[in-house]
């Protein structure tokens, strides 16, 4: 893969945790099927884990 499909879904893979993150902790009210507490959960979760693999690739070394 190229530098720059690399670079973008890092930034791509970081933006969404982010903003799942911010759904799990205060839903818009746009988005009703958030309102219980197990799709927060599971929105901080996958958001969690979108964090996690970004700033991994981002110190990720090729071989």
């Amino acid at each position: 893969m190229n530098k720059t499909g690399k670079f973008l879904g890092i930034i791509l893979m970081l933006l969404l945790g982010i903003l799942l993150l911010s759904f799990a902790f205060q839903p818009p009210k746009v988005f009703t099927f958030l309102n219980g507490y197990s799709d927060r959960i599971v929105c901080g979760l996958v958001g969690g884990f979108l964090l996690l693999a970004g700033v991994m690739n981002i110190f990720h070394r090729e071989k």
